[in-house]
């Protein structure tokens, strides 16, 4: 997941929710190789969700530190794709934090994301995406305390069906409140295992503040299972590598699962082979 902080909306979800584990018209992820935002990595490939097709997400995140502070966060997110090569996605960003023994959990912010594909592989041409998103404060004493924009380039290219990678490389505009203004990127590969059900991935992920401040660097490896032909597991683990630096090393687990569905009375997805 990113940098801290994200579980996604209640009340906007109960009803996804349930239309997701619906067995009415099912169908399946066309490449359970994706790899969506924090799920368990911070880079993402070039290729959005088919046209009309829906997906849920629920993820957990749990961060270690040796000073003993501790922090949870979840997420609950619906993305789908809107237009052919567009896609858009909610939620609500939520996070619990222990520290010396408090504990205390609060709604950060609503996030809106899209992303669009302006061109497909080719023998000659990688994947290329355009990623847009923004995060907007909703109040509370663990909330935003204003907006924040980011634009992302996105290029995946892939080599013989045995390897992956990815570039992203984008920039966030932030209160210094927040974050602050910052540019990110990294690097990531994925190698399909097995008969292609599982894969591994890792990346390397920074974010680099443009005014003042240490920049941050995110190692990260993990696993996506295709559970079935309409679900998808991942496992990751994550350790800020600029934390070790100053003494406060720290560790994250990242635990996922998503389900694609189609919804009958607006379009026909068809089903992939399991």
């Amino acid at each position: 997941m990113r940098p801290a902080r994200r579980v996604r909306p209640w009340s906007f979800f109960v009803v996804v929710a349930a239309l997701a584990v619906s067995p009415r018209h099912a169908t399946a992820q066309e490449d359970f190789r994706s790899l969506d935002p924090d799920r368990p990595l911070h880079v993402t490939d070039a290729y959005p969700k088919k046209y009309m097709e829906w997906e849920f997400q629920v993820g957990l995140q749990g961060t270690w530190t040796e000073a003993g502070r501790k922090a949870l966060e979840g997420l609950f997110e619906l993305e789908t794709g809107l237009f052919r090569n567009f896609e858009i996605g909610a939620g609500l960003e939520v996070v619990t934090e222990d520290e010396a023994g408090v504990a205390r959990t609060g709604v950060e912010a609503l996030e809106l994301d899209a992303l669009y594909n302006f061109n497909h592989e080719s023998w000659a041409w990688p994947a290329v995406a355009v990623q847009i998103g923004a995060e907007i404060p909703v109040g509370g004493d663990l909330s935003r305390s204003d907006w924040a924009w980011g634009a992302d380039l996105i290029l995946t290219r892939s080599f013989a069906s045995r390897l992956r990678l990815h570039a992203n490389s984008g920039y966030v505009v932030a209160s210094r409140m927040d974050d602050d203004d910052y540019w990110r990127g990294g690097l990531a590969f994925d190698i399909p295992m097995g008969f292609g059900s599982r894969i591994l991935l890792g990346d390397l992920y920074a974010e680099i503040p443009v005014d003042s401040g240490r920049t941050r660097v995110w190692a990260e490896l993990g696993t996506r299972i295709q559970v079935s032909n309409v679900t998808v597991f991942d496992l990751g683990l994550t350790t800020r590598l600029d934390e070790w630096e100053v003494g406060a090393a720290n560790l994250r687990l990242v635990i996922g699962l998503s389900r694609v569905f189609g919804v009958a009375a607006w379009v026909d997805v068809p089903e992939y082979p399991n």
